[in-house]
């Protein structure tokens, strides 16, 4: 294990650093959007631009990644990505800040997609999941983390942004300075949608629901949190206790999906989050205390809807199946992902910020009542049938090969491997 940490590190650093940069980003833009007097139905929109990008890197930067290869590829996209960010201070305007999104979200996808290829090339098979473990605690650490550096300075200004340029621009440095092999090329297959749907109606839910709560919250978070005390130290402690309650509780939420039916643990998620939910609606501003505790429970459960999700879904798939429903799963997560902050930004621009939890609690009394019903569907599955639940980050679909449960692909012949490449 120690042999392989010392050939991830670079990998992880240059995860830790292109993370950090993406989620100030990303909670950076709704501040500075509100600063700047957007509507807040139309932030929702550009903030949903970066899902769409994502969507798109997912399903297309494959095909860009195989004509240049793995390192220039990533080159390209993290250099594109910090060009963006300082692109924002410099022209403000709705449009051009909704294409800069879209643009971010398509060289994360493949940024996600190439760091992942390479560290599932460097984890044998007995050691992925401790891999996988290690990447998903980078992955919550530095998206956590990156809410704190809004305390540095102003969101008014452009030394944020240029922060951001600057964590996207040194995530080269690791992967450059390193001795790196060349991984396979990504893969691309995948079930049809359709096909997922007849084999876990629930499982596609659950993705798809996940995604449009995740991505409200994470766009649309930081909007309620300034109403409530417009500094960037509050600001940031609510977003980084979400996100650390999602990481806390992923452990235990997942131990729960493997003791009881996966659909009773999916309907106690939502039950909890209808209550937590409107509770933080209605009585949110009362006390910032006790709205933290909530949140952190909040965080905790919204986190962990995905990956149980995806558990419930795999309880039903065949070895074969695995990888690529995983990736139609995260694709319909990214569909959610899209549509969230636009509904939801319009819900609170309607009645209020307080309409983001309002939203989010809509959401959750629709997957309960549908999981209700699913369970008159069909008899529940053994628990010695169902697989052990794995923690996986929506990032990329690259990251399900490192999911210890899922059948490796047949390693690449050299000669396969991005001919005329640099490594």
């Amino acid at each position: 294990m120690r042999v392989i940490l010392v050939a991830v590190v670079p990998l992880l650093f240059s995860a830790l650093l292109m993370i950090a940069a993406n989620g100030l980003l990303g909670t950076l833009l709704a501040v500075r959007m509100n600063l700047q007097g957007f509507d807040v139905g139309n932030i929702g929109i550009i903030l949903a631009g970066y899902a769409v990008g994502f969507v798109l890197g997912a399903r297309f930067g494959p095909t860009w990644v195989a004509r240049v290869g793995h390192i220039r590829a990533f080159a390209a996209f993290a250099a594109t990505a910090s060009a963006t960010a300082l692109v924002h201070p410099i022209f403000v305007s709705e449009i051009l800040w909704g294409l800069l999104r879209i643009s971010t979200g398509f060289s994360m996808a493949c940024l996600f997609s190439i760091i992942e290829s390479w560290l599932n090339a460097k984890a044998p098979n007995a050691l992925r999941g401790r891999v996988l473990s290690i990447y998903m605690v980078i992955n919550f650490t530095a998206f956590g983390g990156s809410q704190m550096l809004l305390l540095t300075t102003s969101p008014a200004g452009y030394e944020l942004f240029s922060l951001v340029a600057i964590l996207f621009a040194l995530s080269l440095v690791p992967l450059a300075i390193s001795r790196v092999e060349t991984p396979p090329p990504l893969a691309k297959n995948r079930l049809r949608i359709i096909e997922i749907i007849k084999i876990s109606p629930l499982g596609v839910a659950g993705c798809f629901a996940a995604g449009l709560i995740n991505s409200a919250f994470n766009a649309m978070g930081p909007l309620y949190a300034q109403a409530i005390d417009p500094s960037t130290a509050w600001i940031g402690y609510f977003m980084v206790t979400a996100i650390a309650g999602g990481l806390v509780l992923q452990v235990p939420m997942g131990r729960l999906s493997d003791i009881f039916d996966r659909r009773r643990v999916i309907l106690g998620l939502g039950l909890a989050q209808i209550v937590i939910a409107f509770s933080m609606a209605i009585f949110g501003g009362w006390d910032e205390t006790v709205l933290l505790v909530l949140l952190a429970v909040f965080g905790g459960l919204a986190y962990t809807l995905y990956p149980i999700s995806l558990s419930h879904a795999n309880d039903f798939m065949e070895p074969s199946q695995l990888l690529p429903a995983a990736a139609a799963l995260l694709f319909c997560f990214g569909i959610g992902a899209a549509v969230g902050p636009i509904v939801a930004g319009q819900v609170m621009d309607l009645i209020g910020t307080w309409g983001l939890f309002a939203y989010i609690g809509a959401i959750c009394v629709l997957l309960v009542l549908f999981t209700l019903w699913r369970m008159t569907k069909r008899a529940s599955l053994p628990n010695e049938d169902q697989g052990d639940f794995v923690a996986i980050f929506q990032t990329s679909p690259v990251a399900n090969e490192l999911d210890p449960r899922y059948e490796p692909a047949e390693p690449a012949h050299d000669a396969d491997l991005g001919k005329g490449q640099s490594n």
